[in-house]
């Protein structure tokens, strides 16, 4: 039988491989669901620089039915996009230089997607840029045209600014609640200046959040550093500049390039800086890109483009999420990956209670995004077994959490369901250097704190003893016992626990 060759469209292709994106069971949809919309609805409170309030509605419904309502306090969504942004794969305003939540465009409309396949109902779309003038939509997508359907399109005021999506899905509320309660704590640890609400079968389960009133610093739009520039993204520069000098293009594309660096890589790609990019052939062309990626005289990536959660409000926001007695945060870059910027910071914290294991609690972050699946994969999990915890005083003490996140205008994720990070030998070495700096406070706390509590220890020994003495003492002259804890407190001077009892 001949083959029968024929294309698909996006929608299409994950409809067929919903799986990829995080929709392969019942379970995981729903998570999957609120994650996606949470994600947008903080990129868009922190776009408009307001304190984000979301709040996420969770009704159990008939025949395993689930409906997923978030909303937020943001911009709102442009009314002549509303349909794409959610109706259309691979739309979105997430494709520029800076970092953000989403990746690929893909992650409500897979919702969306999902839900139109498992339950055959629209979804609701309420969203309002201004203080009136607010649009309600009802939305289906055309999947083997990949085209949004539009239902309905009404004129409707919300309370303010922001937008409400509610979707419809087949899904298990009732097992997957719990990592939803547990993905929208971790949510507050990377963006403790957000607020959120929890109702579900229309009972307020929790409200968690806002920790710190600090809004983050907010991304800047940057240009590509040469070193991410591939043949691809070469020629099409080229192209749209094609009546521009080489050295005027290499100066006005690329951030790190000045007029001086020009100079010395086209020296090394053995190219005149006078030619004109029309005049460019292929062969120059591909010499011009091995010379971007083997030239070293470029400096490291612009982080303008990168928010970091920040020392104090990542250590305030372990400290109220869980009960430590003990935070040191670190902080590794910006630094590069094929000329993608990238900062990893991080937090290891220590708690009371006593545990056996070897090695600490990992919890992974990417972007302000918790990663709760697929951890043995990820590259944080096998630098974490890379160190010899035992020599920093883990094993038999307390509990030890390590928290790690990373920063970056493209994640390396290892699947379309982004729940783990692949393993790049860049990011691996700034993540090594990082906790081991991290793991050598904590042994050095840990041996503060034992050297501490020996020394209490002695000092009770010492009371006890004078104690002893003076009433001897005071039996033996047939006199009254001496005051004695004004010279016992001297004992303890220095000491945190102060005066003895």
């Amino acid at each position: 039988m001949a083959a029968v060759f024929n294309s698909i469209s996006p929608a299409e292709f994950f409809y067929r491989n919903r799986h990829m994106a995080g929709f392969g069971n019942a379970t995981l949809a729903v998570y999957s669901t609120v994650r996606e919309l949470v994600e947008n609805s903080l990129d868009a409170c922190e776009d408009s620089g307001r304190l984000p309030f979301i709040i996420v509605d969770l009704v159990d419904e008939s025949h395993d039915f689930v409906s997923v309502t978030v909303a937020d306090n943001g911009t709102g969504i442009p009314y002549q996009h509303v349909s794409e942004s959610f109706g259309k794969m691979l739309f979105g305003s997430k494709y520029d230089t800076r970092q953000k939540r989403g990746t690929f465009g893909l992650g409500a409309t897979m919702a969306v997607l999902y839900g139109q396949i498992t339950t055959e109902h629209a979804v609701e779309v309420h969203t309002q840029t201004g203080t009136s003038g607010g649009h309600a939509y009802r939305l289906l997508i055309d999947i083997e045209h990949n085209v949004p359907i539009v239902e309905s399109d009404s004129t409707l005021d919300r309370d303010g600014p922001g937008t409400t999506v509610t979707i419809h899905i087949k899904g298990d509320l009732k097992r997957a609640q719990d990592r939803i309660l547990e993905y929208l704590r971790m949510t507050t640890i990377v963006t403790p200046h957000a607020k959120v609400l929890l109702r579900i079968n229309r009972i307020a389960t929790a409200t968690l959040g806002r920790w710190t009133e600090q809004l983050p610093s907010v991304p800047v739009v940057s240009k590509p550093h040469p070193r991410a520039a591939d043949l691809e993204m070469l020629k099409r520069l080229i192209a749209e500049n094609k009546q521009k000098s080489v050295r005027s293009i290499l100066v006005e594309s690329f951030q790190q390039v000045g007029d001086h660096t020009a100079a010395r890589l086209l020296r090394h790609a053995a190219l005149d800086s006078r030619k004109v990019g029309w005049s460019l052939s292929r062969e120059e062309i591909s010499r011009l890109s091995a010379a971007l990626k083997s030239f070293d005289g470029f400096a490291r990536p612009d982080g303008s483009c990168l928010s970091p959660v920040g020392r104090d409000s990542f250590l305030t926001s372990v400290k109220s999420v869980f009960p430590v007695s003990f935070c040191s945060y670190g902080r590794r870059g910006p630094s590069e990956w094929e000329g993608n910027p990238f900062v990893v910071e991080g937090v290891l914290a220590s708690g009371d209670s006593v545990d056996e294991s070897d090695v600490p609690v990992l919890y992974r972050f990417a972007n302000k995004v918790p990663l709760l699946y697929d951890a043995s994969d990820d590259v944080f999990m096998k630098v974490l077994k890379k160190i010899d915890w035992s020599k920093y005083c883990v094993r038999g003490a307390r509990q030890v959490y390590v928290f790690v996140h990373l920063s970056s205008t493209r994640i390396p994720y290892r699947a379309a369901g982004k729940q783990s990070i692949a393993l790049v030998p860049e990011i691996e070495a700034e993540a090594l250097t990082l906790l081991r700096g991290l793991a050598r406070e904590l042994g050095k706390s840990a041996r503060e704190l034992g050297h501490r509590g020996r020394s209490v220890k002695k000092m009770h020994e010492f009371a006890k003893s004078f104690r002893l003495i003076a009433k001897f003492g005071a039996s033996l002259a047939e006199s009254d016992i001496p005051p004695t804890e004004r010279l016992i407190s001297g004992l303890f001077e220095g000491s945190d626990n102060g005066r003895v009892d």
